[in-house]
């Protein structure tokens, strides 16, 4: 679609639900010219530029109760909930191979939204060699408290959507008119301050302007909404959410939850497939 743009959202495993929206426009042959992803929409976006139908839902569900996996005894041993080895390495290459020809393959334009724990600004990797750069889709994904700051070319990252949550205004200012926006929260949802705030002040008092994006992260958060919301009414964003509140934590740990939930994606997607395709080809 020409001069289009994907932009994923995150929520931990509430990804689920963005993995479903993916896997049924893969299966309609629907493409963008670029894909800004946040988090765990980074991790769902890189299944959807390689073309892997299922592996988004596979990545979530299949492994909540391998202790291989996650959880706190990861999180003791090494700073890292989610074991970096068996879900940036072992996943990947051995388990459930993702494909890195077809990724890099593609011409879609892909950026992994980080946070720079030393500006308190997001940043936009461009990844072109996946198994190289593997580094960089993860650093998206380091949810701050449960895991290490990732550092890369010098700097040092963590989460993307610490200070980027919804990235469509730099979508557009980099030139994409027709923008569709994957978010993982119901209509009507409003980001209230973290408690976890206090938290960070604390374990990142070496970098204060982390620390102020991070208190300030709810007001970012929900400003992007409204962008959203008024891109949306003047036809440069197409929206997909779920209609209703979803009942699925960041760290989930019921797979039937995440199935349930996917499978709302695709239904969702679905039920607006004839009006996202009108207005892309617009």
């Amino acid at each position: 679609m020409s001069n289009s743009a994907l932009i994923l959202e995150g929520g931990g495993m509430r990804g689920a639900y963005t993995a479903g929206v993916l896997d049924y426009l893969m299966e309609k042959g629907v493409s963008f010219d670029s894909i800004y992803g946040v988090s765990a929409g980074a991790l769902t976006g890189a299944n959807f530029k390689a073309g892997q139908i299922g592996r988004g839902l596979r990545t979530f569900a299949s492994y909540l109760h391998d202790e291989r996996y996650a959880g706190p005894q990861h999180l003791i041993k090494t700073g890292d909930w989610f074991n970096i080895d068996f879900s940036y390495n072992q996943i990947p290459n051995e388990l459930d191979p993702a494909d890195y020809s077809a990724f890099d393959s593609s011409s879609v334009n892909f950026y992994s939204v980080v946070s720079n724990v030393e500006t308190g600004k997001a940043e936009y990797i461009k990844i072109t060699d996946l198994r190289k750069q593997m580094d960089r889709l993860r650093a998206s994904a380091t949810l701050p408290l449960l895991s290490n700051i990732v550092e890369y070319e010098s700097k040092k990252y963590l989460d993307g959507g610490s200070c980027d949550s919804i990235p469509l205004k730099k979508s557009m200012e980099d030139g994409h008119s027709k923008n569709l926006v994957v978010l993982t929260q119901h209509r009507g949802f409003t980001k209230k301050p973290s408690a976890n705030r206090y938290a960070c002040r604390v374990m990142y008092k070496k970098y204060p302007n982390f620390v102020k994006a991070m208190d300030n992260r709810h007001h970012m958060y929900n400003r992007q909404l409204k962008l959203v919301y008024e891109m949306e009414k003047k036809g440069k964003a197409f929206v997909i959410q779920p209609a209703n509140k979803v009942e699925v934590s960041r760290l989930e740990k019921n797979p039937a939850r995440l199935v349930e939930l996917y499978h709302q994606g695709k239904l969702d997607a679905a039920r607006c497939y004839k009006q996202l395709i009108e207005y892309l080809d617009r």
